[in-house]
């Protein structure tokens, strides 16, 4: 940019004072530049024109030593802020800056600063009255480019409050376009939303009755493949238990044949040893009988061996008193001793008897029990063995008799 953007502000001039010295710049403005002329003292002043923030409008930049763009290049400014689409974040920051403008004007008076510029009368220098009436010169025409730079402030203010109000008519009326343009794109996006909604019930709907339709066909299928398995296995049970029944006939066949086997073997060990039990059994019940016998008769032998020496001590002792007495004693003990052999004979003989019969039961019980089949056998066994047994009985009675008889037949010889 131009130095003249401020309304005929001058570039910084060099002045030479002509004796080749050095050149000063004035602390408060620093585009200004001052020979150094001996006796004159620059001192710093300070700013008395600085726009204050609460005299400030906020703009989107600050202003400071930069130079400041003219009206016209404002108001191309204020058309491209309007085509411009502005973010609402960056419209409210800007709406909170300020525009700070500060120019420092310099106070070369007596009345503004005090002491600024002390000069130094040097009566003996005429060259330094003539710099000094060249720098007044040059003090009263900053003095005018300060003022029309103070009017140029104001009236560049006054441009920043008209664009500040421009500003904020434009963000108003561009908040309003954005939020109609959002009611819009809502209404919009519901329309969308709504479209989409029926669109995607409509294809749920025609996808459903698409796998309705093929869940129908493959429960057919899986209806006639389950159909003909069904068959299959039935075809295959009938075949496999006509198998098993023929396996069972054979199975049953052979173990009936090996029952049979089994039941003949166990038969005619059986009978083998019911055999041998009942030949045992009729020995030992013959040994038994007679051993029986032969003691009742050895017992009856000494008994009577006894009661007869008894008789004998007796009949000897009262031979003497009454041999009438002692015959008539001895007649009715002899009665009385037949008497007694003959029932204890007899005696003997049921018991036998008895124990026969029990044995003889007891065998046929456990017989029965065991083989039903051969009962006849066993009555018939039982016939022979009571046969025997009545014959060994007779033979005992026949011995018992003899013996009586020859018991009586000593007895008279005894008496006489």
């Amino acid at each position: 940019m131009d130095d003249d953007d401020f309304g005929g502000f001058e570039a910084a001039e060099i002045f030479d004072g002509g004796n080749g010295e050095t050149q000063t710049t004035s602390p408060a403005i620093p585009w200004a530049a001052f020979p150094a002329v001996s006796g004159v003292h620059l001192s710093p002043a300070s700013p008395e024109i600085v726009l204050d923030h609460d005299h400030t409008s906020p703009s989107v930049g600050c202003l400071s030593s930069e130079p400041i763009i003219a009206s016209p290049e404002n108001t191309h400014a204020d058309n491209s802020i309007g085509s411009q689409t502005i973010p609402k974040a960056q419209i409210q920051q800007s709406t909170h800056t300020h525009l700070d403008i500060s120019l420092f004007p310099l106070g070369l008076t007596d009345e503004k600063s005090n002491g600024t510029i002390a000069l130094v009368d040097d009566s003996e220098d005429p060259g330094a009255n003539v710099s000094n009436i060249q720098l007044q010169q040059k003090i009263s025409t900053l003095e005018m480019k300060l003022k029309v730079s103070e009017e140029e402030k104001q009236r560049i203010k006054k441009d920043v409050e008209s664009l500040m109000e421009k500003h904020s008519i434009l963000e108003k009326d561009f908040l309003k376009e954005k939020e109609q343009e959002a009611i819009s794109f809502q209404d919009r996006y519901k329309e969308l939303q709504a479209l989409l909604q029926s669109s995607v019930k409509q294809q749920v709907e025609a996808i459903e009755k698409q796998y309705i339709s093929a869940i129908e066909k493959q429960a057919h299928k899986c209806e006639e493949l389950l159909n003909t398995q069904h068959q299959r296995l039935l075809e295959m049970l009938d075949t496999e238990k006509e198998l098993l029944k023929e396996k069972i006939k054979e199975a049953l066949t052979q173990q009936s044949q090996e029952q049979k086997e089994i039941l003949e073997k166990c038969l005619e060990e059986e009978r083998q040893k019911n055999k041998e039990a009942l030949i045992s059994a009729a020995k030992l019940e013959k040994e038994v009988v007679k051993d029986a016998v032969l003691k009742a008769i050895e017992e009856e032998r000494k008994h009577l061996e006894n009661i007869h020496a008894e008789e004998r001590e007796l009949w000897k002792t009262e031979h003497a008193k009454d041999q009438e007495e002692v015959s008539q004693a001895i007649q009715k003990a002899i009665q009385e001793q037949r008497k007694i052999s003959q029932e204890t004979v007899k005696a003997a003989i049921i018991e036998e008897q008895k124990r026969s019969e029990k044995a003889v039961e007891e065998a046929v019980k456990r017989t029965r029990d065991e083989l039903i089949e051969y009962v006849k056998e066993q009555k018939r066994l039982d016939q022979v063995i009571r046969q025997r047994s009545l014959s060994s009985l007779e033979l005992f009675l026949s011995c018992a008799q003899k013996q009586l008889s020859a018991l009586i037949a000593t007895e008279p010889v005894d008496i006489e």
